[in-house]
């Protein structure tokens, strides 16, 4: 890879004060972390990410957020009268296919856009992600294939999930195996608080996609994934043949 792609990791947050951010170039072989820190009220995550945005070459954005309401949730909500029935149950309506998709291959549930304060979260995200192609002048489409982007993009990712690619069962890992994933010198990583830490992993599952080792959704999950949001995570064995992976259900 000839061109640097710009990686930019955002732990989505209500609050700039909780937003974490890191910014990351790769080149397919060498991998360097330029910047790791939170917003600031009086320099919001869409100020500091579209000035990493001003670049020559393609961006990958990759925000921890959902960027999709689970679609039983709407289906069943855009009719609806106070007071009536709902057939759907809990689990439709507030979790997403590709949530169960992420617990059944790695034992990880994210939580719940449909029914938990994530929703918020959700909302700032997408709003964020709005900014930004206001901003940029960029389309960042959300991708249904993983591999190396020619123009920029976002996607979602989950850093829970990377730990448990990576083995980094605890915080301690974290902090530990961090640095030494980035080439060269890399900022002081060791009083970065937790959602900074989580921007970086947002980064390194932004590799695990650009990579192409990230799952994709299956042909009969793609419409769906386009409608709810789709989370990119590598297996644990990232390098594993897409023939050696066991196929999994579409429900």
């Amino acid at each position: 890879m000839s061109n640097p792609i710009r990686i930019i990791g955002v732990d989505c947050a209500t609050q700039p004060r909780k937003t974490g951010l890191a910014c990351a170039r790769w080149s397919g072989d060498d991998l360097r972390l330029e910047e790791a820190r939170r917003a600031h009220p009086s320099e919001p995550a869409a100020a500091i990410v579209a000035g990493w945005m001003d670049t020559p070459g393609p961006v990958l954005l990759c925000l921890d957020a959902p960027l999709g309401w689970p679609s039983a949730l709407a289906r069943e909500l855009s009719g609806h009268q106070a007071g009536a029935g709902i057939t759907a149950d809990a689990d439709a309506m507030f979790h997403r296919h590709t949530d169960r998709v992420i617990r059944e291959r790695l034992g990880k549930r994210p939580l719940e856009v449909g029914a938990n304060f994530i929703a918020r979260t959700a909302l700032a995200a997408v709003n964020l992600l709005q900014a930004l192609r206001d901003q940029s002048g960029r389309a960042l489409p959300l991708p249904r294939v993983a591999g190396p982007v020619a123009d920029s993009a976002a996607i979602e990712v989950y850093p829970a999930a990377l730990r448990r690619v990576r083995g980094w069962d605890t915080r301690v890992d974290v902090r530990a195996r961090l640095p030494e994933a980035f080439e060269g010198p890399v900022p002081d990583l060791s009083v970065a608080t937790d959602d900074t830490l989580d921007a970086v992993l947002c980064v390194l599952a932004g590799v695990d996609f650009l990579a192409g080792h990230a799952v994709a959704p299956t042909a009969d999950e793609a419409a769906l994934a386009g409608r709810e949001g789709w989370i990119w995570s590598a297996d644990p064995d990232p390098f594993r043949r897409e023939g050696d992976r066991p196929p999994r259900t579409t429900s």
